[in-house]
């Protein structure tokens, strides 16, 4: 039995239990690796992501969704991931934008729409810190 316990020590520090039993490692870990990739990428590898989206987004999901059509590669702009697709032939006027904030892994976006009257509208799961700098780039303002 020692054996097996010291067998089990040295595998436990060689693999973490983070890693062995797939828990989330930091913000930054799970989703810088998506910088560079497309958002059906990320939409895919992160399930999660769906759901919290889904649940923020609520009636507005499927808008948000339809403006994903045609992606850009995700850039990481000061620590916000930042993912941005459109509505095929109406890309500058039908547009979604997912932000991430790497810190916190707190989700915000934002649809750029005729749908809305002001234009864009937000959503955020910590309103009191969305990267608003990292949507007016996005937006190209």
């Amino acid at each position: 039995m020692p054996r097996f316990l010291a067998a089990v020590l040295m595998l436990s520090a060689i693999f973490p239990a983070s890693r062995v039993y797939g828990a989330p490692g930091t913000a930054r870990e799970r989703f810088e690796k998506y910088v560079g990739k497309y958002p059906d990428a990320l939409f895919k590898g992160e399930p999660d992501v769906n759901r919290r989206l889904r649940t923020m987004l609520g009636a507005n999901y499927t808008l948000f969704t339809e403006r994903f059509q045609l992606g850009e590669p995700i850039e990481n702009s000061k620590g916000i991931l930042v993912a941005k697709g459109c509505k095929a032939h109406e890309c500058g006027d039908e547009v979604a934008i997912l932000l991430i904030n790497l810190s916190d892994g707190k989700l915000h976006c934002a649809i750029k729409s005729d749908t809305y009257s002001d234009k864009v509208k937000t959503f955020s799961e910590d309103r009191d810190r969305f990267p608003s700098a990292a949507l007016k780039s996005a937006l190209g303002e």
